[in-house]
């Protein structure tokens, strides 16, 4: 069996209300759908999200780089190569989106192959994660209304919080919360690396009385001095994200002292990359949770597969429910989250995902 032909296809799905975040607001998903076929018909799929302000990719970059690079030196490998595979996507610089699209379409393909979900091939640690509803940015009224709906509707009662610079204004929000739910809602926040390492510090005790669990990317990757100052005021732990989406910059942010705990997304990674970092953070006893890449319902199917496989990542509340927020998808079925939980269908062979063709055909962007 070898490789026939990779293909990125983009699609644009609606957002039901804008996004926003402190490094941009997001009104619809720009994604790309890639497809890796072999010679015997067997299709594997992933996504890849464009979020150029934090990751440096367009849905344009995206489809120019397959094209370019990544299919002409994949198309006749074996697709259980692993090892070829990585080498061929570390020989292209950046454009981490795109290489852990294509790694997850890889390990798809290999489960269909073999007629078993990845979930099972990876560890089947358990049969579902729980969820954590991701809240953008907005007034306290607003916010927690969208808190309440997940939890009234969904039975979430994990919430990861989008902060800025404004200290005083997230920790009204954060107060909001608390007050709504009580002490035994799981809170943590993320600053998307906008704040200061002033402004985190002086807040550290505040977030603590509140209960917040965590503290993502609180300033710019680069501050290291900033950054191991965060860590040494002590409080809560921080969470590194993008500063840490390859093993080599996780090790450096936990061996360092600068993170306590990673979130990990699959999206951006790959399941190859990410199980390493999974191991890495494993043996550093750091905590890791599945985080969101703005993920539709293909993403979300395929975070579910690799979150609930690993011990480590399937203790933790993942980022899953992202996907509520669009007004259509492209799969047959999309994921149901019931009392706070998602699972993974183990009758799939693969990630899970089916592609709904007249969706994608209804969607696509390039035609």
């Amino acid at each position: 069996m070898k490789i026939r032909a990779v293909t990125a296809i983009p699609f644009v799905l609606p957002y039901l209300h804008p996004f926003h975040m402190a490094s941009g607001t997001v009104t619809e998903a720009a994604h790309v759908l890639i497809s890796i076929e072999t010679d015997d018909g067997l299709v594997g799929v992933a996504e890849a999200m464009s979020r150029s302000m934090i990751y440096g990719e367009s849905q344009a970059s995206i489809v120019e780089a397959v094209r370019a690079w990544f299919a002409p030196a994949l198309v006749g490998l074996d697709p259980f190569a692993t090892e070829s595979a990585q080498r061929v996507l570390r020989a292209v610089v950046a454009n981490e989106t795109a290489k852990g699209a294509i790694d997850i379409a890889l390990h798809d393909l290999r489960g269909k192959a073999v007629g078993q979900p990845t979930w099972r091939l990876l560890g089947a640690a358990a049969p579902s994660l729980r969820v954590t509803r991701m809240l953008g940015m907005g007034e306290p009224a607003e916010v927690v209304a969208s808190a309440v709906e997940a939890n009234q509707t969904y039975g979430i009662d994990s919430f990861k919080v989008k902060i800025d610079a404004d200290m005083s204004a997230a920790l009204v929000l954060l107060e909001a919360l608390r007050g709504q739910f009580g002490p035994d809602a799981l809170l943590y926040a993320d600053a998307n690396q906008s704040l200061s390492a002033e402004a985190a510090v002086a807040g550290l005790g505040r977030l603590a009385e509140l209960g917040v669990e965590l503290l993502e990317e609180p300033v710019p990757a680069t501050d290291f001095v900033g950054r191991a100052r965060i860590a040494a005021a002590g409080g809560i732990a921080i969470m590194a994200d993008e500063s840490a989406r390859t093993v080599e910059k996780a090790a450096l942010q936990l061996t360092a002292g600068s993170a306590r705990a990673l979130s990990i997304k699959p999206a951006g990674s790959g399941f190859t990359e990410a199980a390493r970092i999974v191991g890495l953070a494993r043996g550093l006893h750091s905590r890791t949770l599945i985080g969101s890449q703005g993920d539709s319902a293909i993403g979300t199917i395929t975070s579910t597969t690799f979150g609930a496989a690993f011990e480590s990542t399937a203790g933790e509340p993942a980022e899953l429910d992202y996907y509520l927020g669009l007004k259509d998808q492209i799969v047959t079925t999309a994921p149901v989250i019931s009392g706070g939980r998602i699972s993974v269908d183990p009758s799939i062979p693969g990630n899970g995902v089916v592609i709904d063709d007249d969706k994608l055909a209804h969607y696509r962007a390039d035609v």
